[in-house]
């Protein structure tokens, strides 16, 4: 059984600091919608006090470039999230957060509803137009404006359609049951209806349109699954806030204090247009919303999710706009997408759609641009003079222009047209520009990849890729470069909306490697007892899963001597490194990243086979270009993926009640060398104010003293000016003293305090009551696993009814060998399968040695 949270209300004074926010009378109490909602004979409906607009959505230029400071507005029915969205997006940007209801309240001393009881409808509208006016007006800068569906009455939608010139306003949706679980009313069927008439009019409002996935928590019957479920809570709106960030993001550019949670990971420096050999995993929304695909197993081997929008009836040439519950369907099925994934996702109207009807063709194009994707597939085949007036309402969404020949010509890829066809895009302002045919012969094959060279040559802005599609075309998928069109390994026959994607990645990753374009490699872990590490299977079973032939092992030494040798053998991959010489190879490498240069400590190390004509290391697209690739090595270069593990887990289970704001407080407990890539997590999540206790205070004081002079020279890179003044690395001298006063407590803890001392007694750790006293709870991060059930975990379940969130060092230690894979491999990781591994093979290793009767608590290796 299911139980739906679909839209969880919260006082905003409990989120953020109070005094910011007026407290009239809810909107919700006093909706048009939930007094219509009594009258159940009839279906709702649309008053007439709603003007339809003159001209159709599709039809309207759509403004996307703002302001960084101006307004967003959230526009929608009641039951869609506008507010919980508003509260969430308020905090993550510091902005007042604004609601048109209370703002009217506040103006007339009376709800809308009583106003127009007392005035009548003509007053009303004209009253509720001025207070709507003067609102928008007031709050044009640095505002989240929150308006419900009877804001547009009368002449509200013209107000708004207006401010839409110079402000972004997002119409916010949702599914049906979610909507109906939050009224309390009506069927299904009314909820659609609703929703169907209510679209059109919110579209024509608005630039942007967010599709609000409707969060199911499982209800179970176990007493410990249900004070897990109790504890998930917390963290309702949690992947909520995720996906409508992501969105803002598209909307108003990067944000220091609203980095993306993936943004860490070293492939998401480099987009994923400019490395080699990418695959796009193709998927068609029904499979999607029909849940027919497994989207975790999808994204295996896979750089990229294109979600292919094709309809199952046949569609007239005459139909301009799309059928409201096919557009629900599109929104739903990328949303869906969205929340499981980290890669980019390719929007692409099956190009099918543009020869029976252009006109919808073009209005789909326009939708998808609005959900805010990545990339959107634009097929300039068409002759349609509207394409200028897509690619001028793109925003930061990047065109792959599309041009495919359903016949090959006469001269097959040596015919003019096709490079003609690429330059054209390319001025367009397409990205990317795909050409395919469907192949005559194998010779095809060998043909396109003369034209791919012709192409290289000309140095235009946009990239190229291009296949032979069919059968006979599968050689070109595999060597092909650039967002190649791939299936699930588990639809055993083409998906009819992909007919494109005929390979696995699998497929293409195992004909890399046997016509020796990849090389396999050996990788491993160094250090002075890796015996136990759960590294080999995590790496080994990723590579298995898609395709490689590498090998990750482990190598254990008292000293550097073997990794000197290893680390110049023709097939080194890399390597990752683990105490006690994070810092002790330092002087064997020939560059450090950014990361690691601050930190002070490696865990990664890979090999540079190609220097710059300087002589020096390249930059990180560089280095991608020599990845699975054997060969003489140069050069060595370090880096640090331990502070990614732990900004990956911290920003997961922190909820968001507890967002870093200034004020924000973190507490770090040890000083070892993961105590410093907990601090330089947290300084990257935006943490001014971090306390360092260890029992020996003077390894504390040099963590301390050696981030606080990184801050004071400006050498921490993702620290600007203004945020530079304010943050501190502070010390407490014992676990015994208060709390400090001046500061909130923390809502961030990370212990990295191992669970046996040096003489191998049990440190039984744990942390003074009194110190976690914050009011929203918070997370906090035990980094042993060995046992999973340490003291201070023991001690922080019992504070998870408070609002506390535990991750362990399972959480951790895979979000580091995600990013480890990333730099190995020039590859995203298959997250699931080795997270599944890591656990798998920390279990068998727990039963083998229980019934060996010599378990080891807290061995060595990590």
């Amino acid at each position: 059984m299911a139980i739906a949270h679909a839209g969880l209300k919260r006082p905003y004074d409990q989120v953020r600091d109070s005094g910011r926010i007026s407290s009239s009378p809810s909107s919700r109490d006093t909706s048009r919608f939930r007094e219509d909602s009594r009258e159940t004979s009839a279906a709702p409906k649309i008053r007439s006090g709603f003007n339809t607009p003159s001209h159709d959505w599709t039809e309207t230029p759509r403004e996307t470039t703002f302001e960084h400071d101006a307004s967003i507005v959230l526009i929608g029915l009641n039951g869609v999230g506008k507010s919980s969205l508003g509260i969430l997006a308020a905090t993550a940007y510091n902005r007042r957060l604004v609601e048109v209801e209370k703002c009217f309240a506040d103006a007339t001393g009376c709800t809308s509803q009583a106003y127009r009881k007392l005035h009548g409808a003509n007053a009303y509208h004209s009253k509720h137009c001025q207070v709507l006016q003067s609102t928008l007006d007031a709050y044009h800068k640095n505002s989240v404006i929150v308006c419900n569906f009877s804001a547009l009455e009368h002449d509200g939608s013209r107000i708004i359609r207006s401010y839409a010139d110079r402000h972004p306003i997002v119409h916010i949706t949702r599914d049906p049951a979610g909507v109906q679980s939050y009224l309390q009313a009506w069927n299904m069927e009314r909820v659609q209806q609703l929703l169907h008439a209510s679209g059109p009019l919110l579209r024509s409002c608005a630039n942007f349109e967010f599709f609000n996935l409707t969060e199911k928590l499982t209800a179970v019957e176990d007493p410990q699954a249900q004070d897990q479920a109790k504890r998930g809570l917390f963290l309702t709106l949690k992947r909520v806030e995720r996906d409508f960030l992501k969105l803002l993001r598209n909307i108003l550019g990067d944000h220091n204090r609203v980095l993306s949670h993936h943004s860490a990971y070293p492939l998401s420096e480099v987009p994923v247009h400019y490395r080699s050999f990418t695959l796009a995993a193709q998927v068609g929304i029904y499979d999607i919303v029909d849940k027919a695909v497994h989207l975790d197993g999808l994204q295996v081997g896979a750089d990229a999710v294109e979600v292919v929008i094709t309809s199952k009836a046949f569609l007239p040439a005459s139909q301009q706009v799309p059928r409201e519950d096919f557009l629900l369907q599109v929104a739903e099925a990328y949303a869906t997408v969205r929340r499981v994934t980290i890669v980019p996702i390719i929007l692409t109207v099956d190009r099918r759609l543009g020869g029976s009807a252009p006109d919808l063709y073009h209005a789909l194009i326009s939708y998808c641009l609005r959900l805010g994707p990545e990339y959107c597939t634009l097929d300039i085949g068409v002759q349609d003079p509207r394409k200028a007036l897509l690619l001028a309402s793109r925003g930061r969404t990047l065109f792959i222009g599309l041009l495919h020949r359903d016949v090959a010509p006469a001269r097959g890829w040596q015919d003019v047209s096709c490079l003609e066809a690429y330059n054209s895009a390319s001025e367009m302002g397409c990205s990317v520009v795909k050409i395919t045919m469907p192949a005559r012969n194998i010779g095809d094959n060998f043909a396109l990849q003369s034209f791919l060279e012709q192409g290289e040559r000309m140095m235009l802005k946009a990239k190229l890729t291009a296949y032979n599609t069919g059968a006979l075309g599968r050689m070109s998928l595999c060597y092909n470069k650039i967002l190649t069109p791939v299936r699930t390994p588990s639809a055993l026959t083409t998906v009819p909306s992909c007919p494109d994607a005929l390979v696995t990645p699998k497929d293409v990753i195992v004909a890399l490697f046997a016509t020796f374009i990849y090389e396999p490699l050996h990788f491993f872990i160094y250090g002075a007892n890796v015996s136990f590490s759960l590294s080999p299977a995590m790496h080994n079973a990723a590579y298995r899963a898609c395709g490689m032939s590498h090998i990750f092992g482990t190598h254990s030494s008292d000293t550097l001597e073997d990794f000197k040798k290893l680390s110049r053998e023709p097939h080194f991959g890399g390597a990752a490194v683990v105490q006690p010489f994070k810092t002790g190879i330092l002087p064997l490498l020939d560059g450090l990243s950014s990361h690691a240069n601050v930190i002070g400590s490696v865990n990664t190390i890979m090999p540079v086979r190609e220097l710059t004509g300087d002589g020096g290391i390249p930059d990180r697209l560089g280095l991608l270009a020599q990845m699975n690739r054997g060969g003489l090595v140069q050069a060595l270069y370090g880096d640090n993926t331990d502070w990614i593990g732990v900004r990956a887990v911290l920003r997961r289970g922190l909820s968001p009640a507890n967002t870093v704001r200034p004020q924000s407080t973190a507490l770090v407990c040890g000083a070892g060398g993961q105590a410093r890539a907990t601090i330089y997590a947290l300084l990257s999540l935006g943490v001014n104010h971090i306390f360092i206790c260890n029992r020996t205070p003077a390894n504390a004081r040099a963590v301390a003293d050696h981030y606080n002079k990184q801050i004071d020279s400006h050498s921490i890179g993702l620290l600007g000016p203004a945020t530079t003044s304010q943050c501190r690395v502070r010390i407490l001298d014992s676990f015994i003293q208060p709390w400090p006063p001046g500061y909130r407590h923390p809502t961030m803890i990370v212990s990295s305090i191992p669970t046996q001392a040096a003489d191998g007694s049990s440190t039984n750790f744990t942390l003074p009551d009194a110190w976690l006293c914050s009011p929203t709870g918070g997370v906090l991060v035990e980094l042993a696993y060995r046992p999973m059930m340490t003291p201070i975990v023991k001690q922080m379940r019992a504070h998870a009814h408070k609002g506390w969130v535990m991750m362990d060092g399972f959480d951790v230690l895979p979000e580091q060998a995600f990013a480890q894979y990333e730099l190995f491999t020039g590859r995203r990781a298959p997250r699931n399968i080795m997270r599944d591994e890591v656990l798998r093979k920390y279990r068998e290793e727990q039963e083998h040695l229980n019934e060996a009767r010599s378990w080891d608590p807290n061995p060595p290796a990590t």
